[in-house]
């Protein structure tokens, strides 16, 4: 993928410096090199790995090539492993919980596939111990959660959630608060874009949201809301370029369908917009 400030798109070629993008004129080829790109200043290259076991790179063209599929096997085995024999030591309830770390851990680390192999974890253990969490752990805890739920966007029709969808430009914990078992983690979330059952919304957005905090056994829990998600915003690109990219290798792509055709250019709307900031 190739990208510029509020333009982006998909490398055909890079001996003949070729890439496929939604112009004024409609989606076309055309150099990278021209005048009219090079006067858009030096351009980003993100390389996006979608074959089965392997890893999702991003990268700058000159940076080495991305690591082979025993790598990424490698990576999300041993981060499972060692979160169940962390939470196992203590006590089987904590066991419980690690699996849904686990299952996050593995979900950043998976490659960005178009076909959801389980339910979005919708909870995860921030801190084994019985104290107050704290806001950092908080935070991380709810970032794992946001990057996770971007497997929202692995559809065939991501711009058509029918969960709502917040893609999360940055947000800060505000304050932690606990009473006795429960709790909540007050969020400020800023956003520039949502998706709906309507389709895509490209409005700046500052919204107070509150995250539910339980303790049990195991520590510490935060519990996403069910009314909406919230992904972060660069797991978000990851797998909307990871669809983009499939999309424009497919069959239906190489015959012109005029629906694949419409449903690219959407996304690569999408995708600018999320890369403008």
């Amino acid at each position: 993928m190739i990208t510029w400030p509020g333009h982006v798109g998909i490398v055909l070629d890079p001996r003949q410096h070729s890439f496929y993008s939604l112009v004024r004129s409609g989606l076309q080829a055309e150099d990278y090199l021209g005048p009219y790109w090079r006067s858009r200043g030096t351009p980003r290259f993100y390389r996006y790995v979608v074959d089965s076991g392997s890893d999702v790179i991003s990268a700058k063209a000159t940076r080495p090539a991305p690591p082979s599929n025993n790598s990424s096997s490698r990576r999300s085995s041993t981060a499972t492993t060692e979160v169940r024999a962390e939470a196992e030591k203590t006590n089987p309830q904590q066991a419980a919980e690690a699996t849904i770390r686990s299952k996050v851990i593995a979900a950043r680390l998976a490659p960005a596939s178009l076909t959801v192999a389980e339910p979005i974890p919708s909870k995860i253990l921030i801190t084994p111990e019985q104290r107050r969490p704290t806001e950092a752990e908080a935070f991380d805890g709810i970032s794992e959660l946001g990057d996770a739920a971007a497997s929202l966007l692995r559809s065939a029709q991501p711009l058509t959630a029918k969960m709502p969808v917040v893609i999360v430009d940055d947000f800060r914990i505000e304050r932690v608060e606990t009473k006795r078992d429960k709790g909540w983690a007050h969020l400020q979330i800023d956003s520039h874009v949502r998706i709906a059952a309507e389709g895509a919304d490209f409005k700046h957005k500052r919204e107070k949201v509150r995250w539910e905090l339980r303790r049990d056994a195991s520590g510490w829990v935060a519990i996403a809301p069910a009314e909406r998600a919230y992904v972060g915003r660069d797991a978000a690109v990851r797998a909307l370029a990871a669809q983009l990219a499939e999309m424009a290798q497919s069959e239906a792509a190489a015959q012109h369908d005029e629906t694949v055709i419409g449903q690219k250019a959407r996304i690569a709307n999408l995708l600018s917009a999320l890369l403008e900031r």
